[in-house]
């Protein structure tokens, strides 16, 4: 009997060994240095080989979600998810790679600045889990250079702007809204690189739209405008003019326009400063306002859960995020 046991046993491992065997799994961050602003979407991309000779579904089983994740802060202190994500079922044909992009930002508790560790789990059927190696990344606060109150839906938001240097030889301004009644975050936004230690301006029109003028370079400014909750709603370059830099304004009814400095001319059709923030119909003072060209469609992303986006290895990043806080 315990011969027949122990057979019995070692059939059960061979077997989970071979079905492991058939399918291999890797990680990292999709960021170079993999430093994140806090409530920033952290991405890991996953790689999943089918190495078997026949085609493998990956599906959830039951409660259980054939991929998962085990984060560590201080690489000893397990973090606490924040909710179970279902990721639709994958089929790898023989030989097959897929590459998911995965934001680990609303499935855990990243609360607190410091380094963290990430590994990315992939449940088989009938045979023992696959994980992949640890991938480090460090959460941080950037520098908040301005913040204000304000009352917006009936409830009191906080808008902010941060610098942070995701890599040494760059600054990045952050636009962050907060909603401190429902404890939530609901837009963490790349605003693009800035000029360090020049603040930004920052005016807010009747709709409560937020408008934001910064130094990206010698001589050159960058515009935009985003709406209530943190939705990049257009951005547009300009250029010091005959020694007059641009600078925001604010006519006697509230709407905002960029006085001074020229523009860069896109190649597309672009909308009036003007547009969107009030039906009427406002004139600003000379000189004339300018045009401004649409935000690139990838400039602010909400979270969405589950979610699983295949990418290309080595693709870039998506700025901009929206997260529970708790």
């Amino acid at each position: 009997m315990r011969l027949l046991a122990a057979l019995g046993l070692l059939c059960f491992l061979a077997g989970g060994s071979l079905a492991s065997a058939q399918v291999s799994v890797s990680a990292r961050m999709n960021r170079d240095g993999a430093d994140y602003l806090l409530y920033e979407r952290v991405d890991m991309i996953v790689t999943v080989t089918n190495t078997s000779e026949s085609d493998i579904v990956l599906d959830n089983d039951g409660t259980h979600p054939w991929l998962s994740f085990m984060v560590l802060k201080h690489n000893t202190l397990p973090v606490r998810p924040e909710r179970q994500a279902f990721f639709k079922p994958l089929t790898l044909k023989q030989g097959q790679t897929q590459t998911l992009r995965i934001n680990l930002t609303p499935l855990f508790s990243f609360r607190e600045e410091g380094p963290y560790t990430a590994q990315a789990v992939v449940s088989l059927p009938g045979a023992n889990d696959l994980v992949s190696q640890e991938v480090p990344f460090t959460v941080m606060r950037g520098k908040q250079i301005w913040t204000q109150q304000r009352p917006v839906a009936g409830s009191d938001r906080v808008y902010s702007l941060l610098r942070f240097s995701p890599k040494p030889d760059t600054t990045e301004l952050y636009l962050r809204v907060e909603d401190p009644a429902d404890n939530v975050v609901l837009a963490n936004t790349g605003l693009g690189q800035i000029e360090a230690f020049i603040d930004p301006q920052v005016f807010f029109d009747p709709q409560g739209n937020i408008h934001v003028l910064h130094l990206i370079s010698m001589s050159t400014y960058l515009y935009t405008r985003a709406d209530a909750d943190g939705k990049i709603k257009h951005q547009g370059v300009f250029k010091t003019f005959q020694e007059v830099p641009p600078r925001l304004r604010q006519m006697d009814d509230g709407n905002v326009y960029v006085a001074g400095g020229l523009e860069e001319t896109p190649d597309m059709a672009r909308e009036s400063l003007l547009a969107g923030q009030t039906g009427g119909q406002s004139r600003a003072p000379e000189p004339a306002p300018s045009t401004i060209s649409s935000a690139p469609p990838d400039a602010s992303t909400t979270i969405s859960l589950p979610g699983q986006v295949p990418v290309a290895p080595g693709a870039p990043p998506t700025v901009g995020a929206q997260a529970a806080t708790h």
